[in-house]
């Protein structure tokens, strides 16, 4: 039982990496359909373990793959079968980072390369494993240092090289760093109160005396977690409504729109639905949102959360945000876009090797599409806040200019009251969060209108 188990969990592991990678799922969204799969006594002890893996295997992926790298003298990481490479991730990943025995973690993966793989593979592996064992990470990084800089900073703090480059652009050299640190620094928790069922000095003294001790935030609604012993997810208050998960910066966008009760209200890329959820709270559940998004299985994800949150004012719709359109009109519209996700590194590390320069090309001109048929959408002297969880001005205030001289619609001046300063030459009227500056997702809003 104990050889099965093992084994068992490092191959669910791997196939929660495989999840992650070949099918862009989310960390959390890969464990939940692994573990559809696992039974036993030990599968929520398993499960836990299991998430701390595939977290900090993609968090630390940079640094671990120029280990296997390095051993494989050669060849890469690419050219290897990508389950195989999974495998000696979660292998490199317990040698070097949670200092287990190098003949153990050496004797799990094997067993699941002659389980899954060609049992003719293992004397390959081993010898791998046996080399990946001796890699001394700090002399390569001390080499590497000397010889690129650019790569040194992408590998010892495991960021993409691109990102590297842009935020030292952007930041200057000291602030970068310190924005690579607090990246990898562990996950800062926010909790709204839903304010359909409860207030925020309610839910304050709900967590304290489960033991859960918080602070005010900037935003009214909004918590932040400073000490837990219980996971705030296993609360009662939480299964009934009564607050939700959400981040700091995430959160702002609903207040900078200003919704009022009895507005009709456009959601353009819904899914997952914390903004939508929001708005409707601050409507006090009066008027309408029509929320669309293109993935049918998020909107059914957004349909059960509706219920638990008493929300009765949002329409759901498949659509693509692109090309929805309503004849009647919008008084508000929220566009928290779709983008490369580049301020959400801490919370999601994943996304941090899924996009390259030509993807986030293809990614802004949705959002200018996105732009342009938002103004289709609102009323004349219609507001509507756009926002997106990424550091790129190419993403943020270009589009922001694109909006205003290409499409027509008027940047707004609002008081955001913290945050920090956007670039360009409309950067005292947008806003941005900074991982390392505010402890929340890298965020920006800016608030436009139809004249």
């Amino acid at each position: 039982m104990e050889l099965f188990y093992r084994v068992g969990f490092h191959e669910m592991v791997a196939d929660a990496l495989s999840l992650v990678e070949e099918r862009e799922l989310s960390s959390k969204h890969a464990l939940e359909r692994v573990f559809k799969r696992a039974t036993g006594k030990d599968r929520e002890k398993a499960r836990g373990l299991a998430h701390a893996y595939v977290f900090e295997i993609e968090k630390w992926r940079a640094k671990i793959d120029f280990i296997i790298n390095s051993a494989l003298k050669g060849s890469t990481v690419e050219d290897l079968d990508p389950y195989l490479t999974n495998l000696l991730r979660i292998g490199t990943f317990e040698i070097h980072f949670r200092k287990v025995p190098p003949a153990v973690a050496t004797d799990s993966i094997i067993r699941v390369v002659k389980e899954r793989l060609d049992f003719s593979g293992a004397k390959f592996v081993n010898a791998l494993m046996h080399s990946i064992e001796k890699f001394d990470i700090e002399k390569a990084l001390k080499k590497l240092k000397e010889k690129d800089r650019a790569e040194w900073l992408s590998v010892k703090f495991s960021h993409p090289r691109w990102y590297v480059e842009y935020i030292i652009d952007l930041l200057g050299y000291d602030e970068a760093v310190r924005l690579f640190l607090s990246n990898n620094r562990p996950q800062r928790y926010y909790v709204r109160a839903n304010t359909l069922k409860t207030d925020v000095d309610s839910l304050r003294d709900y967590l304290e005396e489960k033991g859960v001790r918080t602070a005010l935030t900037p935003v009214p609604d909004v918590l932040k977690v400073l000490k837990y012993k219980t996971p705030v997810t296993r609360f009662e208050w939480y299964r009934e409504g009564k607050f939700v998960i959400q981040d700091l910066a995430s959160a702002y966008v609903a207040h900078v729109l200003s919704p009022e009760p009895g507005d009709r209200i456009l959601d353009l890329a819904a899914a997952p639905g914390s903004k939508t959820f929001h708005v409707a709270a601050l409507m006090e559940n009066k008027g309408e949102i029509v929320a669309v998004d293109y993935s049918y299985d998020r909107l059914m994800r957004m349909r059960e959360k509706i219920k638990i949150l008493g929300i009765k004012n949002v329409r759901l719709v498949h659509a693509d945000g692109q090309s929805f359109r309503d004849n009647t009109g919008f008084d508000k519209i929220i566009l928290d876009a779709p983008c490369s996700s580049s301020g959400t590194y801490r919370q999601f590390p994943e996304v941090k090797w899924r996009f390259d320069e030509e993807k986030i090309r293809k990614i802004i001109s949705v959002q200018r599409n996105m732009l342009r048929n938002a103004y289709e959408n609102l009323h004349d002297g219609g507001e509507m806040t756009y926002s997106t969880c990424s550091i790129r001005t190419d993403e943020d205030e270009e589009n922001v200019l694109f909006a205003v001289n290409r499409v027509g619609l008027e940047l707004i001046p609002y008081d955001f009251g913290w945050g920090e300063e956007g670039f360009l030459e409309i950067g005292d009227r947008v806003f941005r969060a900074w991982t390392h500056r505010h402890d929340c997702n890298g965020f920006f809003i800016a608030k436009l209108g139809k004249g």
